[in-house]
């Protein structure tokens, strides 16, 4: 079984049309009503298209986005291989109960490295969204096993597991973005071994994460023009993030001024060297590219020409796709509009950006060990432990915000307060608007009306760059003036 996944940029780059074949592919593909970009499809032998496949993912493509399709493709073709293996062999539409079960125990337990919960969860959606269908469109009568009230069936497998937060002492942040990204030996003198690339980039990037909770898709694919330069009275940056959010939730991210410096340092250096080296090979690829002639601050509206029509977006709903094609034409040539770029003067895949997560932390790691540091670095570390560490300090320190505003309300002689002005000033929902957590769904909405708590986040922000101790430090001095 070949597999395939609809792309129009490829299309445009190796599409030679057969000898008596008239067919303008790529305008084909790309047609009002064509078929989804990423949708995965499956040929034969004979090279016909694979049924039932073809047509399961088709209607697929109406509700997944491209990754999940592509997940989906190869845990279904794992699926069908197995299937294939056994004795004597069957298919996707002949299964049974037993097959499907021995599926999961083979995916669970006897492989050389056995799935873990959240993956055969995965696996499981799949299997159960492909018999859904199957029954939909009346291939089959009935599943092939049974499905209880509660959801559960002989395919669920592995409990619930508690959120793995990990999070870094300011001192460990401070280490790894110093000693990890930026290239310097732990004793602060510059490393002339380090070969790192674009440390300033690298280091900033992170830098924006643990001071704002974004996750790695939406830091990774912000735009230059939403961060903008510092401003004059040193207030925050507001960013918008709604098609790059998970499940697209809006929420406004405030940038602070000390990381706003940081950036336009990046901006300026390292950047702009990108920008220059990378001008030639956009302009080669003009025609894969979304080019912006037309950029309009005040409402955050791009237009300009992609695939030869005119397309106009709001900024904040450009999803990731559309982002990494974005450029505008510069003195120097074509510029991509992303803010942090690399070679190409192309937006940093996900794959990238972990690449240079985990040099950095074993770079860190090593030479904390190599010097005796006293600052011990964590054998574990991913890019959203940044967010985990934005998450838990501010949380600490929103509490100590609003419970000293109380204090002082209370010796101003003011001890009475609305149950809205509680409700806006708790720091739990404080902390879920502004990491874009959904629940509880109704209560964020309002929050954002009843309370501007931009304030106290800048404050927090403030309060922590200033600071030399630790998170630990932080947690025993306010465990400490709480009992006091």
């Amino acid at each position: 079984m070949e597999h395939f996944f609809v792309s129009s940029s490829k299309v445009h780059r190796f599409y030679e049309a057969p000898a008596g074949v008239e067919l303008d592919a790529e305008a084909y593909v790309r047609r009002p009503g064509g078929v989804k970009e990423g949708t995965p499809f499956f040929l034969g032998p004979d090279m016909r298209p694979l049924e039932p496949l073809c047509s399961f993912f088709l209607e697929m493509s109406k509700v997944l986005k491209a990754k999940s399709l592509q997940d989906y493709a190869y845990d279904a073709m794992d699926l069908v291989d197995f299937l294939a293996e056994l004795d004597p062999p069957t298919d996707l539409l002949s299964a049974t109960e037993e097959d499907l079960v021995a599926y999961r125990e083979d995916c669970t337990e006897h492989r050389e490295k056995p799935d873990e919960p959240a993956t055969w969860r995965r696996r499981r959606a799949t299997i159960n969204n492909f018999y859904d269908w199957a029954k939909d469109t009346n291939l089959l009568e009935q599943r092939p096993y049974f499905r209880r009230s509660n959801g559960r069936d002989v395919l669920s497998w592995g409990a619930v597991t508690e959120l793995d937060v990990r999070h870094l002492t300011y001192r460990q942040w401070s280490f790894l973005k110093q000693v990890g990204f930026r290239g310097y030996l732990p004793d602060g003198r510059v490393d002339p071994a380090f070969r790192g690339r674009a440390p300033l980039r690298n280091s900033v990037a992170p830098e924006v994460a643990v001071t704002t909770g974004m996750r790695l898709r939406e830091f990774s694919t912000l735009l230059d023009i939403e961060v903008g330069p510092p401003r004059r009275d040193a207030s925050p940056a507001e960013v918008r993030l709604r098609a790059t959010a998970k499940r697209g939730w809006p929420r406004v991210v405030d940038i602070q001024d000390a990381t706003l410096r940081e950036v336009d340092m990046y901006r300026r250096t390292e950047r702009a060297a990108m920008v220059r080296a990378s001008s030639k090979s956009l302009y080669k690829a003009r025609a894969e590219l979304f080019v912006v002639d037309d950029i309009d601050l005040r409402k955050m509206e791009v237009r300009g020409v992609l695939d030869g029509r005119r397309r106009t977006f709001k900024v904040a709903a450009m999803p990731a796709e559309i982002r990494r094609l974005a450029v505008v034409e510069g003195d120097r040539g074509l510029e991509a509009m992303a803010l942090f770029i690399g070679r190409g003067g192309r937006m940093l895949s996900k794959q990238r950006w972990e690449q240079i997560f985990d040099e950095a932390h074993l770079r860190s790691l090593r030479l904390s060990e190599e010097y005796e540091s006293d600052i011990v670095m964590p054998a574990r570390l991913r890019i959203h432990d940044t967010r985990h560490t934005f998450a838990i300090y501010m949380l600490h320190l929103l509490t100590h915000l609003v419970l000293r505003e109380e204090a002082e309300r209370y010796l101003a002689g003011d001890p009475s307060a609305f149950l809205t002005d509680h409700l806006s000033r708790n720091p739990l929902l404080i902390l879920q608007r502004i990491l874009g957590h959904q629940s509880p769904k109704t209560t964020l909405r309002y929050l954002t009306y009843i309370r501007n708590t931009n304030a106290l986040v800048t404050k927090a922000i403030a309060e922590w760059s200033n600071r030399e101790s630790t998170y630990a430090d932080y947690a025993a001095d306010l465990a400490a003036k709480e009992v006091a």
